[in-house]
């Protein structure tokens, strides 16, 4: 016993020492992701990889090639604001990673280097949770090598390793609430590291975990009507502060999302048998299609742990957060449901998945983990024999399952990365010749942008705005609409910007084979939207039009993160300040200066309206009218709540394959109609599959909960007729369904002269020639 106790000693010692704890969980992240640094220069064909990499390999080749900051991304759906693009993780200092060793490199790295950050993020989180370091530093690997980290690398979802720090946001927060200005760095960098990295998912759940601490905060400083006040001050300027220094990708992404938002609907759902399964049993691979089994594991051996850790009275609230987190990972499948009562707020009405939930859980659990450890310490020290002894052996058992418990955890890295389909990375001609869109496939992205092509396949979480006017099969990407208007020479091209030398005799208008943005200038002419596609339209005469992409979301997003910068810089500088009140109103100053940096910013930068806020269609035609069309055939369908289908128009009933057509479909709301509604749309042909076409937005410009009542609203839908559908016949159901509450459909009251299937309006229906 002795010996054990000398050991026991040695590694508190060891985990105290940040040099010698450091070293272990590097150590430990090594061999975790050693099948992936190994294979590094390998590309990963599952489909998910090559379009999340895609990103990456863009910005990565819009530094170094072509010296630009990563905004525009041409190669892809034909053209999006890459910055804007909300799952691409670029925007984060493991960019660093990818400039020097490549894509595929850079991404093994970035797993192994955000698992030590994980690793330590668990262990200092665990330690102003009063757990001990050895304690802390034995439980760290529940969390920071669980389940979800060893799947991810499999899929290419390497933004999920945004995850990892989850437990540096939820620390800083404590420190921050206290008073101690690191906890603002922590806090904030953390969060807007979060947000850059692509975590569509962890940030909005940090967010949340986050809230869940200034509340247990605010709970333990009730009886004092002082320090209360003090704690939602102090937290007050924490948001202030995080939310500006995300600004440089909030805004871009917000920017993004109000002009294309993403539809969520359903009602998922996990039992809690499954959610356990998901935690306790480790995956197996040649059955990972048809079961979650270890999605996000931490391992049978951290029960014991986890259990006298739960029950101290001190970890109450972190008992109370694993709870609340297991009872949204369940979503739908537990009623009354609290994953269906977060998604009435606006930032979580995007989550889709509750199961990710069990990754709070994870951290959750290796906190109780670690305090379970410390109780066992401390009990160990005990006066009386036969508790001293009881706690030393159940202190040895602990310790014991504990690094058991990394065994498994990274058996199941390794295990997640040997399903990988690898292949060499794609040779790259990218520069050898001109840049070209391609109708491309998502399913094999990552092999056009080398041969510098587009691909306008187009697959995101989003709905890209893509325009129908983009082709294929054009020899030259820019070019003038009437070609006998003059001349247009390339002369310059990169991602961010077009040079073009232009002799009109009269007034033109150039095309360019990409899709239209508001953030694009043009230093001569107008820059417009042409059904989306972008064009200049410029004088007659000798011109060097210089297209450019600097939106004001990306602009003026630095300029708040550059002034919260400033803030978090002048916290360290306020201790200084003697008056209490004057420490007061330099805090304020400092939690108002992101705000005021933004108001400016919104004001001073401009940006050309775009068909979505003027509320004209891309014919220039209104899509607020008094009336349907007088071609539209009258449907006249009532449905609940006061909604109407009035009346519907094909524009070709006898299209060719490859052709456009669209369909308008024209609503009408009562004053009091519901909210939260979305447009669902079944474009059914006589062979082959059924293709979806649901949207939130009217004609891509009109929110239909903000949409005045007693008015037509026009929804015009494009389809293109696929290649392959010679003498098909199409049909088309339209109705309107609950996005976000529930996914029901609303049901038709009333007829009227449409027809009705399943809640769902016929509304056009048309034969290929």
């Amino acid at each position: 016993m002795p010996a054990t106790r000398h050991l026991l000693r040695r590694l508190e010692r060891a985990a105290s020492r940040s040099s010698a704890r450091l070293a272990a969980f590097a150590l430990l992240a090594l061999v975790a992701t050693w099948p992936l640094l190994s294979t590094g220069a390998a590309l990963n064909e599952f489909r998910d990889a090559h379009v999340l990499a895609h990103y990456e390999q863009v910005a990565r080749e819009t530094l170094l090639r072509y010296h630009q900051v990563p905004l525009w991304d041409p190669f892809y759906c034909g053209g999006m604001y890459l910055l804007g693009t909300p799952q691409s993780r670029f925007a984060s200092p493991t960019l660093l990673l990818t400039l020097l060793f490549g894509e595929g490199r850079g991404e093994a790295l970035a797993a192994f280097s955000m698992m030590v950050v994980g690793l330590e993020g668990a262990f200092r989180y665990a330690r102003s949770r009063r757990a001990s370091p050895l304690g802390a530093a034995l439980a760290a690997p529940v969390f920071a090598l669980s389940g979800v980290f060893a799947g991810v690398p499999s899929l290419g979802w390497v933004n999920f390793f945004g995850f990892e720090l989850l437990p540096w946001a939820a620390y800083g927060v404590r420190l921050a609430l206290r008073g101690r200005p690191l906890g603002y760095v922590f806090a904030a960098v953390a969060l807007a590291w979060c947000v850059g990295f692509g975590g569509t998912y962890a940030a909005p759940m940090a967010a949340l975990f986050c809230a869940f601490e200034t509340l247990h905060a605010a709970v333990g400083q009730a009886r004092s009507r002082r320090e209360l006040l003090r704690v939602l001050g102090r937290a007050a300027v924490l948001v202030s502060l995080t939310l500006g220094l995300a600004s440089f990708r909030l805004w871009p992404i917000l920017d993004t999302l109000s002009a294309a938002p993403r539809i969520i609907g359903g009602t998922p759902g996990t039992p809690f048998a499954t959610l356990l399964r998901m935690l306790f049993l480790r995956s197996d691979p040649a059955d990972s299609v048809h079961t979650s089994d270890g999605a996000y594991y931490v391992g049978l051996l951290a029960i014991p742990a986890v259990l006298v850790g739960a029950l101290r009275w001190r970890t109450l609230s972190l008992v109370v957060a694993t709870y609340l987190a297991a009872w949204l990972a369940a979503g739908y499948a537990l009623r009354p449901s609290l994953f269906a009562w977060l998604r009435e707020l606006p930032v979580y009405t995007t989550l889709r998945y509750p199961e990710r939930f069990l990754i709070v859980v994870a951290l959750t659990g290796s906190v109780l983990a670690a305090s379970g450890v410390t109780f066992a310490r401390a009990a160990s020290r005990l006066r009386r024999r036969r508790r001293r002894q009881a706690a030393r052996i159940l202190l040895a058992v602990l310790t014991l399952t504990l690094v058991a418990d990394i065994v498994p955890l990274v058996r199941q890295c390794h295990t997640f990365a040997s399903t990988r389909d690898l292949s060499p990375e794609p040779g790259s001609d990218l520069g050898l010749r001109p840049f070209h869109q391609a109708r491309g496939t998502r399913w094999a992205l990552a092999y056009y942008e080398p041969m510098n092509r587009g691909s306008l396949s187009c697959w995101e979480a989003y709905p890209v705005p893509q325009s129908p006017r983009l082709r294929a099969d054009l020899a030259e990407e820019e070019r003038l609409e009437d070609e006998a208007a003059g001349t247009l020479r390339v002369a310059r091209w990169s991602p961010n910007r077009i040079d073009l030398d232009l002799a009109l005799t009269r007034p033109g208008r150039v095309l360019v084979n990409q899709n239209w943005h508001g953030g694009w200038r043009a230093s001569v002419g107008d820059v417009k939207s042409d059904r989306g596609l972008l064009v200049v339209d410029v004088p007659s005469g000798e011109h060097r039009v210089t297209l450019r992409f600097l939106p004001r979301s990306a602009v003026g997003g630095a300029l708040v993160s550059a002034a919260s910068v400033a803030g978090l810089i002048a916290i360290f500088f306020l201790g200084r300040i003697a008056d209490a009140r004057g420490r007061i109103a330099a805090l304020a100053v400092v939690a108002a200066l992101p705000a005021v940096v933004l108001a400016v910013s919104a004001r001073l930068l401009e940006e050309p309206k775009g068909m979505e806020a003027s509320g004209l269609l891309d014919d220039g035609s209104p899509a607020i009218t008094d009336a349907p069309p007088p071609d539209a055939r009258r449907l006249d369908v009532k449905l609940e709540g006061g909604l109407a289908l009035d009346a519907a128009r094909l524009s070709n009933a006898k299209p060719k394959p490859g052709e456009v057509i669209t369909v308008e479909v024209d609503w009408r709301r009562a004053a009091l109609a519901p909210s939260g509604l979305g447009v669902f749309v079944h474009i059914e042909p006589s062979r082959g599959e059924a293709v979806t076409a649901d949207h939130v937005l009217l004609s891509s410009v009109l929110d239909l909960d903000q949409a005045p009542s007693g008015k037509t609203l026009r929804d015009v839908l494009p389809f293109r007729v696929p290649d392959d559908a010679k003498g098909t016949h199409f049909t088309i159901w339209v109705g309107l369904w609950r996005v976000r509450r529930g996914g029901e459909r609303l049901k038709v009251a009333d007829p009227g002269k449409g027809t009705i299937d399943q809640d769902r309006v016929l509304v056009a229906t048309f034969d290929v020639e």
